[in-house]
């Protein structure tokens, strides 16, 4: 009696621990699924490149400064490299004193390629200049009442750019042309011995988010600027529509010193710069 009451014991436990181990399986089955979960069929779809619209006038590509190791001063943004042209001289009209305020500078005209400004300086510190810059003494004075000028307004403005040498230039456009394309790189980088830039009395401003874009127009900066710069002798070079008279798209950060009295009397005149220069008396070898 005691043998079938064990045995049905037996049983009992025996048919318990399968269950038991039936419950168990099965609630492992139902967290392993869980943890396999099906994948996320959005996340498998591939994602889509944007593509931006063409746009008609081309973004201005930043400059940086100049790589250590570069040959060329410390003080220019992009190290030329030598070619096969270097020693042809285009066949323009070759300005003679570039030292003088008033030369025409166009892509018409041309700067010897040995022309440096006579009196450079070096752009202080606290006008935030890009990198190391230099400018014409009489310019820099002016810039430098003219920032101050600004900053008690409010406006902060920096110095994205300065003076170039003519290699400087050569190898900034070169490089341009290489990326754009020689014809478009022509509607926003001047060719060598065409850059208001050798002058010395040319600079382009920033202090925004649309640095060298169209739209600093539109920023605090811009519109100070336009307002006020030629109050200290700086005029806009490249105004909005006006790329059939001066050869380049907008450019509402570049501004050249030509001097206070003549800066007022291209404001009064609505002209572009190019259209006044050249009722000004030229120079040419």
């Amino acid at each position: 009696m005691i043998n079938v009451i064990s045995k049905k014991r037996y049983i009992l436990h025996l048919l318990i621990l399968m269950l038991a181990l039936a419950l168990i399986s099965a609630g492992c089955n139902e967290l392993l699924n869980q943890d396999v979960a099906e994948p996320d069929e959005e996340a498998e779809e591939p994602l889509n490149e944007e593509i931006p619209e063409p746009v008609s006038e081309p973004t201005v590509p930043e400059e940086g400064p100049e790589p250590e190791n570069s040959d060329e001063p410390s003080d220019e943004p992009v190290p030329h490299t030598p070619d096969n042209n270097d020693s042809e001289e285009p066949s323009l009209p070759v300005i003679s004193d570039g030292d003088y305020l008033l030369a025409l500078v166009t892509k018409e005209t041309t700067l010897k390629s040995d022309y440096v400004p006579s009196d450079l300086r070096t752009v202080p510190e606290y006008l935030s200049p890009a990198y190391s810059m230099q400018l014409r003494a009489d310019a820099l004075e002016q810039l430098e009442l003219l920032w101050n000028a600004a900053a008690y307004d409010g406006v902060m403005l920096k110095i994205r750019s300065a003076y170039r040498s003519y290699n400087t230039q050569k190898g900034l456009f070169q490089d341009y042309a290489n990326r754009y394309g020689e014809e478009e790189a022509n509607r926003f980088s001047a060719r060598a011995g065409q850059s208001e830039h050798q002058l010395g009395t040319t600079v382009d401003f920033g202090g925004t988010s649309v640095d060298l874009k169209a739209a600093f127009a539109d920023t605090l900066q811009g519109q100070w600027l336009k307002e006020n710069a030629h109050y200290f002798g700086f005029a806009m070079s490249y105004p909005a529509g006006k790329e059939h008279i001066t050869g380049y798209i907008f450019e509402p950060w570049h501004y050249r010193y030509i001097g206070i009295e003549a800066a007022a009397e291209w404001k009064a005149s609505g002209e572009t710069l190019r259209e006044y220069l050249e009722t000004k008396s030229q120079h040419y070898d």
